[in-house]
């Protein structure tokens, strides 16, 4: 689903509440009330159990479909799958598993949606079965014969999108910052460090002194850390050719810090302490070891609001947190089988 549908449908949770759409160059969707109800895929497998749903192999293989359509969106047309497929499929099977488990957990606490409000919102809202404004029954029934699909199982469909996105939508309500939470989250942006750090790259350093003698001094780099001693940290650094550099003030509300491109360091930044400045480990991110050290720290103050951005972002990230909380404990306590040969399947 694309982040504008997203917020689109959130929208409406205060007004004729919500239901989901899946978009991938093209709007996926159902109409609940146009054929009778049936099971795709019935007859010829299935791919995962949960609990006492069957995932069949079409939705599977739609899945797949949709996935590798996003991603030639993503990267190009001329993108090879072909070595990739069984990630790919993997991927599939997971979040059509996930779909169920969202679902299954919605219905369990009362999170439902009505034919009316998935029939008002298809024939007013969606433009991919319209023609001047006016709902088209044949681009309807072209889409589901195109996809080899049902009215049934275009329904169980939308249902479960919609159990994902009013669920979702209730954790963000229910995770709204306090005033409390406001003002910390308004110091933060005061607060600014200036971290030293050294980047060592472990190839490089093999090249140049021979493998062996760059892999003892790193390793007696690590010990050197563990233990707080920066005389033996510097001596480690000096054999290794490592120079310190700094990032500069920086405000602890960033995402990013200056020159430190790894994302595993500077998740490490926030450890730093004026207790322990200095980190007592080596990060480690794939050929890449960091050293990290707090310089300075200093507060200034913030005379201008908050962003609504901002709050949204902490609101959506504490949102996420307890969703994911929520289904991971209702997978722990379902019973989920997954058939691992669909994904050899030609």
């Amino acid at each position: 689903m694309s982040d504008s549908m997203a917020d689109k449908l959130k929208r409406k949770l205060s007004t004729k509440s919500i239901t989901a759409m899946v978009v991938f160059g093209a709007i996926i969707m159902v109409f609940v009330f146009f054929g009778m109800p049936g099971q795709m895929g019935a007859g010829i497998g299935s791919v995962a159990r949960v609990n006492n749903t069957l995932i069949s192999v079409a939705d599977f293989q739609n899945e797949e479909n949709r996935i590798q359509q996003y991603y030639q969106n993503l990267f190009g047309s001329q993108m090879d799958f072909s070595s990739q497929r069984q990630l790919l499929r993997q991927q599939a099977l997971e979040n059509l598993v996930r779909m169920e488990l969202v679902s299954q957990a919605a219905e369990k606490n009362g999170i439902l949606a009505t034919d009316a409000e998935v029939r008002d919102f298809i024939v007013k809202d969606i433009p991919f079965f319209q023609q001047n404004g006016q709902f088209q029954r044949e681009f309807y029934s072209r889409y589901l014969e195109s996809t080899r699909s049902t009215p049934g199982n275009f329904e169980s469909k939308v249902r479960k999108d919609i159990a994902n996105v009013r669920v979702r939508s209730l954790f963000e309500l229910v995770t709204q910052p306090t005033s409390v939470e406001l003002k910390k989250l308004q110091d933060i942006r005061g607060s600014k460090i200036n971290v030293t750090f050294v980047k060592i790259d472990s190839e490089a350093a093999s090249k140049a002194m021979t493998k062996e003698k760059a892999e003892a001094a790193i390793k007696a780099l690590d010990e050197a850390l563990v233990k707080g001693d920066e005389a033996a940290v510097n001596a480690q650094l000096k054999e290794l050719k490592a120079t310190w550099e700094e990032t500069g003030l920086v405000s602890l509300d960033s995402e990013t810090f200056p020159k430190i491109t790894s994302s595993v360091a500077t998740e490490a930044v926030f450890e730093l302490t004026k207790a322990q400045p200095l980190l007592k480990r080596l990060v480690r991110d794939g050929n890449a070891k960091y050293v990290l050290k707090l310089k300075e720290s200093k507060m200034e103050e913030v005379k201008t609001a908050l962003e609504p951005m901002s709050v949204e972002m902490l609101q959506k990230r504490r949102g996420d947190g307890m969703f994911e909380a929520w289904i991971n404990q209702f997978r722990s306590k379902s019973h989920v089988t997954m058939n691992t040969q669909a994904l050899q399947l030609n």
